[in-house]
C-alpha cells in the first residue's frame, strides 16, 4: 500500500499548517470545555426555545440548540448552549438530537451550569464533548503526514 501526499514544498507546508491548526484549536477547545466543566455555580435556567441545526458538510450532524434565560450574581443573560466550549456534542440523526433535547421544554425551568469566569456561556448538560480530541487527532494526523511527505521527498 502505498501513501501519497503533497510532493512539493508548499504542499507540504500547507499540509503541515493546517495539521498545526487543526491541532490549536482542538487543544483550545479542550482547554475551554474543561474550564466550563471545572469552575461552574449552577443557577435555575427558562427554556424559552428549542431546535435541531444540520451542520452539512461531507457527513451531515444534527446539533441540539435550547436557547434559555439566567441570572447570574443580579445580571440577566441569555445562551443556547446545550453543551460546554466551543464545540458541544452534535448527532447522526435528527430523532437523536431531539432526544438529548427531550428533558427541556420551552417555559419549562431547568439547572444551568455557568462558568464563573465566564457567566454568559451558560449550559444545560454538565458533559465533555469528544470533538476537540477528534480534531487534535485530526491534526495530528495532518502534521505526522506532511512529515512523511518531507522525509519521503
Amino acid at each position: 500500500m502505498e501513501i501519497n501526499g503533497p510532493s512539493s514544498r508548499l504542499g507540504i507546508a500547507v499540509l503541515l499548517l493546517v495539521g498545526l491548526a487543526s491541532m490549536g484549536y482542538g487543544v483550545y477547545s479542550y482547554d475551554a470545555q474543561s474550564a466550563a466543566l471545572d469552575s461552574t455555580a449552577t443557577v435555575t435556567a427558562t427554556v424559552t426555545e428549542t431546535s435541531v441545526v444540520k451542520d452539512g458538510g461531507r457527513t451531515v450532524s444534527y446539533e441540539p440548540r435550547a436557547t434559555f434565560e439566567y441570572t447570574y450574581e443580579g445580571e440577566t443573560h441569555a445562551s443556547a448552549n446545550v453543551y460546554p466550549g466551543t464545540l458541544g456534542k452534535d448527532f447522526d440523526t435528527t430523532e437523536a438530537a431531539r432526544e438529548a433535547l427531550a428533558p427541556y421544554e420551552p417555559g419549562e425551568t431547568t439547572t444551568a451550569y455557568v462558568p464563573t469566569d465566564d457567566p454568559e456561556n451558560a449550559f444545560l448538560k454538565h458533559e465533555r464533548s469528544h470533538k476537540p480530541l477528534l480534531l487534535i487527532g485530526a491534526g495530528a494526523f495532518f502534521a505526522m503526514s506532511s512529515a512523511y511527505s518531507a522525509v519521503r521527498d
